[in-house]
């Protein structure tokens, strides 16, 4: 594995020498060259790399405050790749997209389903992970077996996500309709439910694997999937920003070939790596 850790990396080192070298016009042909984000974070030296911190096993903060998680790990990859300084920012889900628009961050590494209508305000990428919404469900609340159970039922999602916008389409073909409670944060909507001002609770699989289990998800079980909702992550940038969207699908590519995807993906995970594939 350190073999081809090493081979990965040195591919990735020619990979940010071929995207600086093609932005800076020596292989485009200096008449060509226009500068890019792309070109702003090779000269800074710093990446700037807007992740959740409260979204494990993506994004976390271990016993020392330290930033941990999948979503981290990729990001320190990317900044190695590129040759420079990695700063993370944390970001809550509803400042990803906000945060690259006010320049605070350079890239978004932090679980963002790529749909059709954010893709009208930033640039995604090819997808890095993926996965399925999940129902959690408040045991004393009565027993849920299946997405149906939530009629009548509050529910806890968090504000501007994927998680909100599949609930409100499924709910809002019920006679009962939506009950939702809306939320700014993760930590805010596990806090609805143990608190019982929720019945349930709809976040991906990713979130649920690291929170089923956990002293925090005491009393709390798992239901049943969001149906027809496949979480498609991708990594965002500023949109127009064509020169970094291509350079992080190449990395992204060799994140996979060289095995670096499926490693990071058991290690925080604890199971085998889904395909990319579309």
């Amino acid at each position: 594995m350190n073999n081809l850790l090493s081979s990965s990396a040195a591919r990735l080192r020619d990979a940010a020498l071929v995207a600086a070298l093609v932005a800076s016009g020596v292989l485009a042909g200096a008449g060509q060259a226009k500068a890019d984000k792309l070109d702003d974070i090779l000269s800074s030296g710093t990446l700037r790399c807007g992740v959740m911190l409260d979204y494990p096993p993506l994004g976390y903060r271990d016993s020392n405050g330290d930033p941990q998680g999948f979503d981290v790990e990729t990001c320190k990859d990317i900044a190695t790749a590129m040759g420079v300084e990695l700063e993370i920012i944390e970001t809550p889900a509803p400042q990803r997209i906000p945060s690259l628009i006010a320049g605070t961050t350079d890239i978004a590494v932090a679980g963002t389903t790529a749909t059709l209508e954010r893709a009208k305000t930033v640039t995604f990428t090819r997808p890095y992970n993926m996965g399925r919404m999940f129902v959690a469900y408040k045991q004393d609340s009565g027993e849920m077996t299946q997405f149906e159970d939530l009629k009548g039922k509050t529910v806890a999602v968090v504000r501007g996500t994927i998680n909100e916008t599949a609930y409100l389409a499924e709910c809002a073909k019920w006679d009962e309709g939506c009950d939702n409670l809306s939320l700014a944060t993760n930590a805010d909507a596990v806090t609805a439910l143990r608190q019982g001002r929720a019945d349930a609770y709809i976040e991906t699989d990713a979130y649920m694997s690291a929170f089923i289990g956990s002293p925090v998800a005491e009393g709390i079980a798992l239901c049943c999937a969001v149906p027809g909702n496949t979480d498609w992550n991708a990594m965002a940038v500023v949109r127009g920003e064509y020169g970094l969207r291509d350079w992080l699908n190449y990395f992204i590519f060799w994140q996979i070939d060289s095995g670096r995807y499926a490693e990071l993906y058991t290690k925080f995970f604890n199971a085998p790596a889904p395909t990319l594939a579309q």
